[in-house]
């Protein structure tokens, strides 16, 4: 078989407008990848709601703040942290997130991002910053003890449990297919701008043209098959590769997608 792989920074979600960033060590290293990755696609991060997930750092609270201007600096609109110590909750960081909701600042000051449009502080969240929240939340794999920690085992494991979701027909450009507990499997093809995501692993019994995310909450062992791989972006895990990271020996061909090594490796099944 034909293998090709790419090693890139990681994130998690059900929804590609809503993703968890999980920076790795050395963080210096990290930001390259960042870099490179905007350098290629300047506008991933556009529009998008994004979780920040500092629990593998082990940074000062100095070390924080300091990583949020970098990713302010890029663009990079960052909705909550987690994996930091509750107190730590002021204006000058993001809305630190414990289970899923902002944890009030002890000063009672207003994070910047839990602001109203207008950059009045409102005292409560508006619909839209909630729902973006809960989301957030469940792109971390839900509730944390003090905000810390990764999904419990049960939680990790659920998709294998869970029935698999049938598509019977093309998923269209502008849709969303979701299924963050099992498979989902896909008779037809998926268009260009339509997406799937899956807690488990996803089957395209068509042509590939999309986005797909499995193993959306962390199931490394998930997979993406698929008749024709014609995508503009693959996850697993949480490790993404980009349409113009796949090598032409495996484009327009049967293919499979897995995590290896924090690497997405594609090969063709033929």
């Amino acid at each position: 078989m034909t293998e090709t792989s790419s090693r890139h920074i990681r994130f998690r979600g059900r929804s590609f407008p809503v993703l968890a960033l999980e920076p790795e060590s050395p963080l210096s290293e990290w930001i390259e990848r960042l870099d490179a990755h905007l350098a290629r696609t300047p506008a991933f991060f556009r529009d998008k709601s994004i979780a920040v997930d500092v629990s593998g750092l082990g940074l000062a609270r100095s070390g924080v703040v300091g990583l949020m201007r970098d990713l302010s600096e890029r663009g990079i609109r960052v909705m909550g942290i987690t994996g930091v110590e509750l107190s730590w909750a002021s204006a000058d960081l993001p809305p630190i997130l414990a289970g899923g909701r902002p944890v009030p600042c002890a000063d009672g000051a207003t994070s910047e991002s839990a602001k109203t449009a207008d950059g009045a502080s409102s005292g409560q969240l508006s619909p839209e910053q909630q729902d973006a929240f809960e989301e957030i939340g469940r792109a971390l794999g839900g509730p944390r003890k003090h905000g810390l920690g990764k999904a419990s085992a049960p939680e990790a494991t659920q998709a294998a449990t869970v029935p698999p979701l049938i598509v019977n027909s093309p998923v269209r450009s502008g849709q969303s297919i979701s299924h963050p507990e099992g498979d989902v499997t896909v008779i037809g093809s998926v268009a260009s701008g339509a997406e799937v995501i899956a807690g488990g692993s996803v089957h395209i019994y068509g042509a590939l043209r999309g986005r797909v995310m499995a193993g959306a909450y962390g199931e490394m062992r998930s997979r993406i098959f698929c008749r024709r791989l014609e995508a503009e972006l693959l996850a697993v895990g949480g490790v993404y590769i980009m349409a113009d990271e796949i090598e032409a020996n495996v484009r327009s061909q049967a293919v499979q997608a897995w995590l290896e090594n924090e690497t997405v490796k594609i090969a063709r099944l033929d």
